[in-house]
Parts: structure tokens; C-alpha cells; sequence
């Protein structure tokens, strides 16, 4: 085909997508965030004839997909990102508009029945260029679609120094006689969210409706389950739907997030008529830029699909079995602190307890590999080996049973002598009178590329009780290295088995907390600034774990310590936002947050690996009797998937 010929079929195919656009783009309408009827669209030839799109998402998963399907322009979406975020040479401005006609939304006593939002590109534009970029996108897209009359609201965001946010534009574009408002007024305007996509990740996979936590044995991870109440334990899945609400730091969100896993809430199934409808069928759900797209596949494109997305295997540290004695995690014991021989959990507590000191982190110890691998070879070791040489041909029932008869194998077995009197001689010396956790310390979780939250368990112990109660919470720990969910989560994952180890970290039981949460530090991959999310709630009650219907207080911490981009208010009580004194603990929050990260960061780095991870600190914060607030850091870990949940 010659060259002249290519540009004239481009030309005719974009004239007739015009025509059909103008016509009628109701059907184009979807729901994002769960609450706004949109449309997506995206500006092209900025440069030059500029031309504005609105189409279908059905069709097309993203504005470059939409470029090269549709308008016949073969572009990477690499190139598309770079054509449309540097200004210099720009050809694609990507957008949505929202309908608001309604329930208009008001402004200076006048009523606006739409707005637009530019998607955000990482563009390099100053406020100056950006302004009149918006402006411009507002002219095609009034001018090209009559149904859009008048002026619109502009949806801007509230993050510090972006190049979208209403801060940095509102006054500019006021000037240009544009309004602006926040999607999160928006989303409240039309009653909040209805539809939460917690991690953006395409699934595809037999979409299974499941009442209760009997039906888990029944699912692959060729499933993606809607889930009528969060299971304190979810197996590798295609997807996760919720008709619950969940918080974006929960342990299921962690895990779908290090699973690369679709995860979606809802308040009911009828909030999302296309999913209920094809219960039962193999289907692709596509929740990119917060668009829900359902459609049916073929199980051979399942298969597909599912083959060219492996996780990728993880290769784990062989553990170290030379160190008997409990170990101190300070400064003094650097040597000891590795994760092949204390595991990742105890490794990383003793990094913070360095790097913050103990007005932000409690002492603790550790309990190393050796008294596990030594436990094994009271017969636990036999059933393991067993049990590894048939998983192959064992269905899913058959290894439940196997790993049940492990676990008991391991729970009857004694811990060394010499462990529980170096670990009874630290007790009586520094915890006398007081409670600890024993936690879980393994070779396979915590570790930026496997995260394993909540997959193992966790023992509380009051020093006053005997050596027969602390041993038999510690078998407890070690026995659930082989719960059905870790053994499933490990499989998935292609981890070698035999090389799992457990080993525990021994730290202070906070009592009587005035609250508990966790942060994320996200870094931004280009300016090298970062956000801080703080997700927590009153007490002892759950953010990791919530109970049913829990939700956070959920804020992004800005410089100073300041409330930013408030996302969720706690159903249980006040924690930060209100609380005056509270608050002030902010600013040392992020400060000794961002240290955490960069601590980590760099000690990767030292490793030969340049990857760009999150990290996930768990806090609590107490209040003395004199109404004095302090916090404490007690958990850190990468994350590989490093988006800031919306």
C-alpha cells in the first residue's frame, strides 16, 4: 500500500469515527469511580488540525489502544505517553468528561451540567501552558459535541506541586472564567463511591460467586471471585471482588498487589447489573483509568491470557542454621541481622530500631532458623518431604489434609531446651510483668518481591505464664509455615519449599493503644518526590485486617505534617484529622516514613537492584495519662507494585 494511499484511508476512517462520535455517544457512557456517568476521549494532532474523539471503552482498553485500533496509527503506548506528556512536542491529550446533568453541581450560585478532566500524564507543561491547554480542550470538545453547552467545571487534583492540582491551576484558570472542583467532591455530589477498584489490574477468569468461607476450597486461580464477605484468607485468584468494603492498605490488597491481582469493592452486586448478569461465565474485566469493562471470552482465550501472565517465580535466601541463642536486634548484633538467618520481618525491624532509635522503636530480638530445622527432625521434616514428593499429584483436598497433618506434626514436637532458656533469660530480664509478640519471621515473606502479608500467624505471650505455654505458642508460630493459604500463596509463586524456614521475632505487645495503622510511601518514578498514605483507626481495631464494613481514616500526609486528599473518614472514631494534639505527630510521621523508605531503597540498591518499590510501615501511637500522644514504628517492607491506591 503506498504511503499517500495509508494517509487517505486514516483520513476516511477518522472522518467516519467522527460522524458516529457526534451522533450519538451515549452508549459510550460508563461509571468511574463508581459514582460519575463519563466518557472517555482523547484530543488528537494537538499541534496541528487539532480533533477531539470520544469513544467507546468497550472496544478500545485505552487512549492509545483507541489511537492505533481505531484511528490507524501504529504507536507503542511508550511513545503515546511521551507524545502526549511533553508540551514541546505534543500530539495526544488524553480526557474524560463527566455527566452531570443529573444532579448538576453549583458553583458561585451557577449550575454546571458537565466537567472534564485532563487523565494525567506526567506533563512536563508549566501552569502558564497547561492553562491553555485546558482551555483549548474545552473549545474541541464544546465545539464538536453539542451536547455539552456552556462552560464546564475543570476536575483537578489535590496533590502538592502536581501540575493538575487546584492549588497550583484553580487561579489561573479562574481567570479564563473556568471553574474548578476536585473528583472527590464530585464523587461525593453523586453520593460517594458505589464501585472501589483497589488495584487496576486487567483479569480474566471464570467469574465465581462465593457465599461463604466452604466455597474457598473450590477455587483456582483461574477464578475470579465475588466474595459476599472478605475471607481472612484470600488464595491465589485471577481476581478479587468484594461486596464488602475494603481499606487500600488491607492485607488483601497487599496481596492482590503483590500478585498483580485485580480488586474491586462493592456495596452490592446491583451496583454493577453486567457483573451479576454473567455469574458463571469467562469473562475479561478491564478497570483501567477507573473504567469497569466487562465482556465474555473464549476459554481458549482464558488460557492465553493466563499463560503470557505467570507471576513471576521468586527465588528465595537458603536459610542460615548457626546461631541458637536468642539475638538481640540492635546495633551491637549487626552480624547476626541477616534475613537467611533471622528471617525478613526481624531484619527489617532491626534496620528501623537503628535508623529511628528507641523513641520510635521498641527493642526486640530474635529467634533464628536453626531451632525450627532442629524442631523438623522430631518427624515434622519426614511428612514435609513426603508431602513435597506427591503435591504434584494430590488435589486440593488431598494437600489440605497433608499440610493439616504437618502442622500437627509440628505442634506436638518440643523447641530446644537451649532456645527456650536463652529466650526465657531475656523474658524475665527486660519483659518481667509485661506482654510480647512472637511473630513470624520467615525466608518467604517481607522480601520486596514477596510480600506475604497475613499469610502466617502470630502469638501473643505473657511473660508471667510457664515454658509449657511458651512453647507451645512458638510451635504455634512454626507450625503455620505450612497453613493451606501460605503453602497455595509459595506455590503460586514457584517457591521452593524446601527452602522455607521459620524463625520469629520476639518485640513488645502494645497494650491499651490509642490507635494502630500503616503507611505507604510511594515514590513518583520522575521527580523523585514521594506521597505519604496513612490509613488508621481508633484502638486496637483493624486496618490490615478490617472488620466487616470497617473503614479507615485514609489521608495523604503532606510537608509539615498537613491532612492532605482526605479519601475515607473512620466509621469507628477520630484518630488525626480533628484531633488538634494528635496531629502534631504528623510531620515526625512522615519524616521518620520517609527515612524508612529511603533506608530500604538504598540497602537494595547496595543489592544490584535499581527497582522502584513502595514501602509499608505499620504504627501505633499511644497516649499516656497525662494525654501526652507517641508514636511507634513496629514493621516495614518493600512493596514491588509501587501505585498509591486510589
Amino acid at each position: 500500500m503506498s504511503k499517500s494511499l495509508s494517509y487517505l484511508l486514516t483520513f476516511v476512517m477518522s472522518l467516519a469515527l467522527f460522524e458516529v462520535s457526534a451522533q450519538d455517544i451515549s452508549k459510550y457512557k460508563f461509571l468511574a469511580y463508581g459514582a460519575l456517568p463519563a466518557w472517555t476521549g482523547v484530543a488528537v494532532d494537538w499541534s496541528t488540525t487539532s480533533k477531539v474523539y470520544i469513544y467507546d471503552p468497550k472496544e478500545t482498553r485505552g487512549h492509545a489502544e483507541f489511537v492505533n485500533k481505531k484511528l490507524g496509527r501504529t504507536i507503542t503506548f511508550k511513545q503515546f505517553k511521551t507524545l502526549a506528556s511533553t508540551s514541546k512536542t505534543r500530539q495526544y491529550l488524553p480526557f474524560f468528561v463527566y455527566d452531570l446533568s443529573a444532579k448538576p453541581y453549583m458553583v458561585s450560585g451557577k449550575k454546571y451540567t458537565y466537567a472534564i478532566r485532563v487523565e494525567d500524564y506526567s506533563y512536563d507543561d508549566t501552569p502558564a501552558s497547561m492553562t491553555s491547554s485546558i482551555q483549548k480542550l474545552t473549545q474541541l470538545i464544546s465545539t464538536t459535541y453539542k451536547q455539552f453547552k456552556g462552560k464546564p467545571l475543570i476536575v483537578l487534583n489535590t496533590k502538592e506541586k502536581h501540575i493538575l492540582s487546584q492549588k497550583v491551576l484553580a487561579p489561573l484558570l479562574l481567570k479564563q472564567q473556568l471553574q474548578s472542583v476536585t473528583a472527590m467532591n464530585l464523587i461525593k455530589h453523586f453520593n460517594g463511591f458505589k464501585v472501589e477498584v483497589l488495584n487496576e489490574v486487567v483479569a480474566v477468569g471464570r467469574l465465581v460467586y462465593v457465599k461463604n468461607e466452604k466455597n474457598l476450597t473450590e477455587l483456582s486461580s483461574k477464578d475470579i471471585a465475588i466474595f459476599e464477605h472478605i475471607p481472612e484468607r484470600v488464595p491465589p485468584l485471577a481476581g478479587i471482588i468484594t461486596l464488602e468494603p475494603q481499606t487500600p492498605l488491607s492485607h488483601v490488597n497487599l496481596l492482590a498487589k503483590n500478585r498483580k491481582t485485580l480488586n474491586v469493592s462493592l456495596t452490592s452486586l446491583s451496583d454493577w447489573p453486567e457483573l451479576k448478569a454473567k455469574i458463571g461465565q469467562i469473562v475479561e474485566i478491564n478497570p483501567k483509568f477507573q473504567k469497569l469493562i466487562i465482556k465474555t471470552v473464549t476459554a481458549d482465550y482464558a488460557a492465553k491470557f493466563l499463560e503470557k501472565n505467570q507471576p513471576p517465580k521468586v527465588n528465595i535466601p537458603n536459610p542460615e542454621l548457626t546461631f541458637e541463642s536468642t539475638i538481640p536486634l540492635n546495633k551491637h548484633f549487626k552480624q547476626y541481622q541477616k534475613v537467611n538467618l533471622i528471617g525478613a520481618k526481624a531484619n527489617n525491624y532491626a534496620l528501623i530500631h537503628e535508623l529511628l532509635g528507641e523513641e520510635y522503636v521498641l527493642p526486640a530480638y530474635a529467634i533464628g532458623f536453626k531451632p525450627y530445622m532442629d524442631l523438623l527432625a522430631q518427624g515434622a521434616d519426614k511428612e514435609i518431604n513426603f508431602f513435597l514428593s506427591k503435591k504434584s499429584t494430590l488435589n486440593k483436598s488431598e494437600r489440605q489434609k497433608a499440610l493439616a497433618r504437618i502442622r500437627s506434626v509440628i505442634a506436638k514436637s518440643t523447641p530446644s531446651v537451649a532456645m527456650l532458656e536463652s529466650l526465657r533469660g531475656i523474658l524475665n530480664k527486660y519483659y518481667a510483668g509485661k506482654k510480647v509478640k512472637l511473630r513470624s519471621s520467615t525466608n518467604c515473606e517481607d522480601l520486596p518481591q514477596f510480600n506475604g502479608a497475613g499469610l502466617y500467624t502470630s502469638k501473643g505471650f505473657n511473660v508471667a505464664d510457664n515454658d509449657k505455654v511458651l512453647a507451645e505458642k512458638i510451635t504455634k508460630v512454626y507450625a503455620s509455615l505450612w497453613n493451606d493459604e501460605a503453602f497455595e500463596e509459595r506455590e503460586y509463586f514457584g517457591i521452593d519449599h524446601k527452602k522455607v524456614a521459620m524463625a520469629i521475632l520476639v518485640s513488645p505487645a502494645f497494650v491499651d493503644e490509642y490507635a494502630n495503622g500503616v503507611i505507604l510511601v510511594t515514590p513518583h518514578e520522575k521527580s523523585g518526590n514521594v506521597d505519604v498514605l496513612v490509613n488508621t483507626q481508633p484502638g486496637e481495631n483493624e486496618v490490615a485486617n478490617p472488620k466487616k464494613n470497617d473503614k479507615p481514616e485514609a489521608f495523604l500526609v503532606g510537608q509539615n505534617g498537613v491532612v492532605s486528599s482526605v479519601k475515607s473518614h473512620s466509621n469507628i472514631g477520630k484518630v488525626f484529622i480533628g484531633n488538634e494534639q494528635a496531629s502534631l505527630l504528623l510531620k515526625v510521621l512522615r519524616i521518620n516514613a520517609i527515612k524508612v523508605h529511603q533506608a530500604l531503597m538504598n540497602r537494595q540498591k547496595e543489592a544490584g537492584d535499581n527497582q522502584l518499590y513502595s514501602t509499608d510501615i505499620e504504627f501505633k501511637v499511644i497516649k499516656n495519662t497525662d494525654g501526652q500522644y507517641f508514636l511507634y514504628f513496629k514493621q516495614a517492607r518493600l512493596l514491588r507494585n509501587h501505585i498509591l491506591p486510589e
